[in-house]
């Protein structure tokens, strides 16, 4: 480990973003940041006068848990002796808040290698003047990239975090040039310093979460964002800098899955409606194929229409396997061409088509019935008309919750059939305004997934609804017995 100057410590501290406590062998704080400041609410000097009152403030929840953090710094088990990682335990605020806290820390020792403190972070900075030693084994239990270099651009310090993330050691890259060693290009190195050297980004002489990008020993291009300052001389001409460097690869990948999960989940949205009604039509189309073809010529149709049927269940399966995943559903990825992966969204041989029995015509069990469909979109409304009518229904549609509590104030009807995702009302307010104002009129919801992301269907379910329909897709037949069950159950077999 090189050594630098006090005064790189002393700028890199006001860099730091994490609060920063350390304390001497009796436990006194004697370095307390702007972080812990703003975080727990005393200030130093609140602190050190309590001491000097003989009140010393606890700011662990009780001497249980501050033995048990120094006992951790003194033992092997959460990383060499002397030091911690990530330790999880509590800080009580002035307010009387317990703050859970990720430690990381080391003691401290004289020459003799007699403990005489410890020191450790967790989120700020505040300016202060601490001996070097601390800021040296702070600097050590950082997990982040500490780079500083000199007026020449040369590094002169490397901790172990860049090491880890940039593969370089620090014999190797000691003395090097932050470009070409580190930067992609000499554009990119100007234009840090520049950013250091203006007001844009805070401070002069100071950037905070400015973004870019570092080049690791293997080639490798990683976006980070430096939190840094300018060293001056006691003249006050610049002679390095120094930063904190974070990488944004984990930050990145995050917010580029939950972008993918939205898309996912509104293109899956958008294709169920149009393979809804396409399912719809080529049922009702089955059905008038049975009253107009010959039996030989009714089964060769039939099976180019479960051929279709088929095709298109595999792409119902596959749409609502990404909205599976969207939602958080584990899943596995397969090669795709030379070593590139994709997600593994199922076999095309899981895919069964639905069979119809062969069936001459429509039945008119629904003969006498008024139904009431209800969707946002008019092509699932007009297909689930047709298939309904075709079992003697008469059929009213609504393109919304209150369009359809319109119709019901002025048309009687005997259920209704309402989507549960519409802009107006959603299924959940759809039933309650139903169940409220015309009581004796059932209410099947139908929903397109089994992922019930505003709890529509719960909510809904525990209000007394009774059935829901999964559109994956609609099977008639089992509509039309719902329907029966809801309006005439002494016609329905028990």
């Amino acid at each position: 480990m090189f050594q630098l100057p006090p005064v790189y410590f002393e700028r890199l501290l006001e860099s730091f973003p994490d609060i920063v406590i350390a304390v001497d062998r009796k436990g006194q704080i004697i370095f307390y940041n702007a972080g812990a400041s703003k975080t727990l609410g005393y200030t130093f000097e609140e602190l050190q006068d309590a001491y000097r009152r003989g009140q010393r403030v606890m700011l662990y929840p009780d001497l249980t848990e501050a033995r048990r953090v120094l006992e951790a710094l003194r033992g092997e088990e959460f990383g060499e002796k002397g030091t911690v990682k990530n330790f999880e335990t509590a800080l009580v605020a002035k307010n009387g808040e317990h703050i859970p806290v990720s430690f990381s820390g080391s003691l401290i020792y004289d020459e003799e290698g007699q403990e005489i403190g410890s020191i450790g972070f967790h989120r700020d900075q505040r300016e202060i003047h601490l001996p070097p030693e601390y800021f040296e084994r702070l600097i050590e239990s950082s997990l982040d990239i500490v780079i500083a270099v000199d007026r020449k651009g040369q590094i002169i310090f490397y901790n172990d975090g860049a090491q880890q993330t940039l593969g370089y050691t620090s014999a190797e890259i000691h003395g090097k040039r932050v470009w070409p060693t580190i930067y992609p290009s000499l554009e990119e190195a100007r234009r840090v310093m520049e950013a250091m050297q203006s007001e844009e980004n805070g401070e002069q002489g100071k950037i905070k979460n400015f973004e870019t990008s570092l080049v690791c020993k293997n080639g490798e291009h990683i976006p980070v964002s430096i939190s840094g300052s300018l060293i001056y001389d006691s003249e006050g001409y610049e002679v390095g800098s120094v930063g904190f460097i974070k990488d944004l690869r984990d930050i990145r990948r995050r917010d580029q899955l939950a972008t993918l999960g939205e898309l996912a989940v509104g293109l899956a949205h958008r294709i169920n409606n149009p393979l809804e009604i396409v399912f719809n039509n080529l049922d009702v189309l089955d059905k008038h194929m049975a009253q107009v073809f010959s039996d030989e010529e009714y089964v060769v149709q039939e099976e180019r229409v479960e051929s279709i049927q088929r095709e298109l269940l595999k792409i119902r399966t596959i749409i609502g396997r990404i909205d599976e995943m969207a939602h958080g559903a584990r899943y596995d990825t397969t090669e795709y061409l030379h070593g590139s992966r994709m997600a593994d969204l199922g076999r095309d041989e899981q895919i069964i088509a639905p069979h119809h029995s062969h069936q001459k015509a429509a039945s008119q069990e629904l003969a006498g019935l008024t139904i009431l469909v209800v969707d946002d979109d008019l092509g699932v409304c007009y297909s689930l008309r047709d298939v309904l009518q075709e079992d003697g229904a008469q059929v009213e549609v609504a393109t919304g919750g209150l369009p359809a509590l319109n119709i019901l104030t002025y048309k009687t009807v005997d259920i209704v059939l309402s989507d549960v995702v519409m802009p107006d009302l959603d299924g959940y307010d759809l039933y309650m305004e139903v169940r409220e104002r015309f009581p004796d009129t059932p209410v099947v919801l139908m929903t397109a997934y089994f992922f019930d992301k505003d709890h529509v269907i719960k909510r809904s379910k525990l209000e007394g609804l009774q059935e829901v329909v999964f559109k994956k897709p609609l099977d008639p037949e089992k509509l039309k017995q719902i329907i029966l069950e809801r309006c005439r159950p002494e016609h329905t077999p028990q």
